[in-house]
């Protein structure tokens, strides 16, 4: 659970500080910056400890965290610039409520995990103050 509140805090810094920074300097300057950062610290961290990973029986991880890492340079090109043209209280609930409900959705037909009732009860919520605020944000209130 430490961790899970360690990533929502350092999540939520990451959110206000690339905003900020968006609109403050270029958004592709801006994800630049952030991508290499993102790249940089991890690499000091781990290539001290490359030796004693076995990267044979890891192949296919491997390949899925490249192609995230992709993603995630995209994810913050879009992010970025949409904190440019959009109120912050807009975008987060859209991208970040929505990639709640989606990767929810998608976790149990992909893997196979369980959405119990109250989860569900959740996502619901979750899906109707998503159609409330892209409803808001549409007529521009």
């Amino acid at each position: 659970m430490t961790y899970i509140i360690v990533a929502l805090l350092l999540y939520t810094a990451t959110i206000i500080l690339g905003a900020y920074a968006s609109r403050h300097a270029d958004s592709n300057l801006v994800t630049a910056i952030m991508n290499t950062m993102s790249a940089i610290l991890p690499l000091a961290i781990i290539v001290p400890y490359f030796s004693k990973i076995n990267v044979q029986n890891s192949k296919y991880g491997i390949i899925a965290a490249i192609i995230a890492g992709a993603t995630i340079a995209l994810f913050t090109l879009s992010l970025n610039k949409s904190f440019t043209v959009n109120k912050v209280g807009i975008v987060t609930p859209i991208v970040f409520g929505g990639a709640i409900f989606l990767s929810t959705i998608l976790s149990a037909i992909l893997f196979k995990e369980k959405v119990s009732m109250i989860q569900g009860f959740g996502l619901t919520f979750l899906g109707i103050g998503f159609i409330i605020v892209t409803y808001a944000r549409w007529v521009g209130k």
